[in-house]
């Protein structure tokens, strides 16, 4: 499947499921909410607060599939609830918030991970739990795991060519997410996606984590300035200078230099990203006192 096909889904059972993989779903035993979501053999991956991530492996017809399994513990969904008469698919959980995004980048030819299936239940009154399944990535990795493993890509001549393609194709993929209305509020080195195909310095470039993405159109002029702090925090100091933050924001313009306004934008994206790094360094520094 293409990073930027549309996906066709169906329903059924509390399950939304990409048709593709339905007959599969069906043969490996996925074919209830709670055959999934209680699945307990993979790899754990992540676990914090009320969100777990698991790598699944299945065999099937001689062919080998991986899968992640994000599952949401159960949250307090009343309103959703009481509205859900009035509106049918209102959605009530993150699962399904998630792969409904996935699926409204893709209509718009951005390319994501694929989702394999999402799931939404209520288990008491006002009380709901969900989940997202989408294929392993690979040979798509994370751009922060790129970094920290293959550092020398970035460095000398040839990784300076590099560096500067890849910044212009990140830029632009934002500027035009923003301009189609998306904003996905974690637009960082972790949930970016590259591949280099074979000695190419261009990559093929993917997106992931939709529980978070804006679409208000009201706030639309601190998008640029909000995703632009985030990405740059997320670049190491050891591998990207001051000159190759200020190309990233001259590519998401579309400018060869920057005029007076654009300069105040500017600074407004560096003071945000010394707000993130601040705020960052508070939340890591409680969490090594706990763990003392």
């Amino acid at each position: 499947m293409k990073l930027t096909s549309p996906i066709d889904f169906i329903e059924t059972n509390h399950l939304i499921i990409n048709k593709k993989y339905s007959t599969l779903m069906e043969q490996i035993g996925f074919d209830s909410f709670d055959s999934i979501y209680d699945h307990s053999s993979g790899d754990v991956i992540k676990k914090i607060k009320d969100k777990a991530v698991m790598r699944l492996e299945f065999q099937h017809e001689n062919i080998k599939h991986a899968f992640y399994l994000k599952r949401h513990d159960v949250k307090f969904a009343a309103l959703a609830r009481l509205l859900s008469p009035f509106a049918s698919r209102l959605r009530f959980s993150q699962g399904r918030l998630e792969f409904e995004n996935i699926c409204s980048f893709r209509n718009c030819k951005f390319p994501t991970v694929v989702p394999v299936a999402a799931g939404e239940k209520f288990v008491r009154i006002f009380w709901a739990k969900s989940f997202l399944i989408t294929e392993d990535f690979s040979p798509f990795v994370s751009l922060e795991e790129l970094l920290v493993k293959q550092p020398q890509l970035f460095m000398g001549p040839d990784g300076q060519n590099r560096k500067e393609i890849l910044l212009n194709s990140i830029a632009r993929l934002a500027r035009e997410m923003h301009r189609q209305g998306f904003n996905h509020l974690d637009f960082n080195a972790t949930h970016i996606l590259l591949h280099y195909d074979n000695e190419s310095s261009v990559p093929k470039i993917a997106l992931f984590d939709f529980q978070r993405v804006d679409k208000r159109k009201f706030f639309r002029f601190r998008w640029k300035i909000k995703s632009l702090a985030r990405l740059n925090y997320s670049l190491p100091h050891e591998i990207f200078s001051e000159k190759d933050r200020m190309d990233l924001f001259l590519f998401y313009l579309n400018k060869k230099r920057l005029r007076s306004f654009d300069r105040l934008q500017w600074l407004w994206v560096k003071r945000k990203t010394a707000r993130i790094k601040h705020h960052t360094d508070k939340i890591l520094a409680k969490r090594e006192a706990v763990n003392k």
